[in-house]
């Protein structure tokens, strides 16, 4: 039983390294968007029986389906790559109250509502948490994450800022209108709506001050809210402006310490050159440089291969080789057309920061040159 599990934890791992992760994915949003579907098609009135019929077999399928999917990873959670094979209870219980199995829970929730009592219309609308069985599949929403916990305090300090001149905008404008408007600004609770609708800028125009003194404490609310709603773009755009830097630099560092020129640098020559060299993935059958084009950078093949367009023989280069430092270093045009044979992930270094790296770091620069220089020599010359 212990064999059989362990293959069906192979067979539903949905990281990357996974062998059926592509196909567990595809399964998984096509199933999601196949009851998403059917459940708001559903809700329109008028069908004929037999669609009615179909749209309710689908969605109740799905939901045995996606349990049954959750009764499996429940059990297979022991063989999880952070789980301890010795403690498969503790094993599963983490696996439950954690992200991801809340999320695989939300398979269950229409047939738990149905076993509470709701007629099966409303029960089938819970269908619509599926679309969290997604999030693992979305790193953009890991992105989000990790912003939002960097700068919670910041964010959370804001919030009750917000609350605080919320609550203080609403108890001044039942002073100032409470007697005006009773059904609008009758009380404290009634006033928050407006003070709501005021600072976040919506402005729904349904409940509008009309005292002298509270049309001033509208105006001052609005500025207020203004600045409120910049001060959070300001710090949300930080947060992701840092976060995509510390991305790029940290898949930059890999591919950096993945080409032999550099393998032998100490730690902060990579990390200068991995601040320096752009990635970029050039796919298949795509001219990376041309002939006769101006020399404005150098490239360091990370995978895949290259063919530089050379008589009276093509010469190819994979991972690891570089090409395009000779108009870096004599100044005048490609004088070769480099093709992309298989889909490539390449470093690019600008004439500026070679010339930067270069005198910072003159080991670095002679390996670069002995190599130009060894091209220059051999018969079929390969440098552009």
């Amino acid at each position: 039983m212990g064999l059989d599990l362990e293959k069906l934890a192979e067979a539903l791992d949905t990281t990357p390294q996974g062998p059926w992760a592509r196909p567990v994915r595809l399964a998984h949003e096509t199933a999601v968007a196949a009851g998403v579907a059917a459940i708001i098609a559903a809700t329109e009135p008028g069908w004929p029986p037999p669609v009615a019929h179909g749209l309710a077999i689908i969605v109740w399928t799905l939901a045995v389906v996606f349990a049954v999917e959750y009764v499996l990873r429940l059990a297979i959670a022991p063989w999880a790559h952070w789980a301890h094979r010795n403690e498969p209870w503790r094993a599963r219980w983490h696996w439950a109250v954690n992200f991801a199995g809340i999320v695989d829970l939300a398979g269950v929730y229409p047939l738990v509502t149905l076993a509470l009592g709701v007629t099966p219309e409303k029960a089938q609308l819970w269908g619509a948490m599926w679309l969290l069985k997604l999030v693992p599949y979305a790193p953009g929403l890991d992105l989000v994450g990790r912003v939002l916990k960097n700068a919670r305090r910041t964010l959370m300090g804001l919030l009750l800022g917000f609350v605080m001149v919320l609550v203080v905008a609403a108890t001044l404008e039942y002073v100032f209108e409470g007697t005006a408007q009773p059904q609008t600004f009758g009380s404290v609770p009634r006033a928050l709506w407006w003070g709501v609708s005021t600072l976040t800028t919506v402005g729904y125009g349904d409940e509008v001050p009309v005292t002298l003194l509270g049309r001033v404490l509208a105006g001052m609310v609005m500025l207020c809210g203004i600045g409120v709603c910049a001060l959070w773009t300001a710090i949300l755009v930080a947060g992701f402006s840092y976060e995509i830097r510390r991305s790029e630099f940290l898949r930059t560092w890999e591919f950096v310490a993945r080409v032999p020129y550099f393998q032998n640098q100490n730690a902060a020559v990579i990390a200068e050159a991995a601040q320096m060299l752009r990635s970029s993935d050039v796919i298949a059958g795509e001219a990376i440089v041309r002939r006769g084009e101006p020399g404005d950078c150098m490239y360091f093949i990370v995978t895949g291969q290259v063919s530089v367009e050379l008589k009276p023989q093509p010469r190819i280069l994979g991972p690891g080789d570089f090409f395009g430092e000779m108009a870096l270093i004599t100044g005048e045009a490609r004088t070769a057309t480099a093709i992309a044979l298989t889909n490539c992930e390449l470093l690019h270094l600008d004439l500026a920061d070679f010339l930067h790296l270069e005198a910072r770091h003159p080991d670095l620069a002679k390996i670069i040159e002995a190599e130009a220089k060894r091209r220059r020599e051999e018969p079929v010359r390969a440098s552009l």
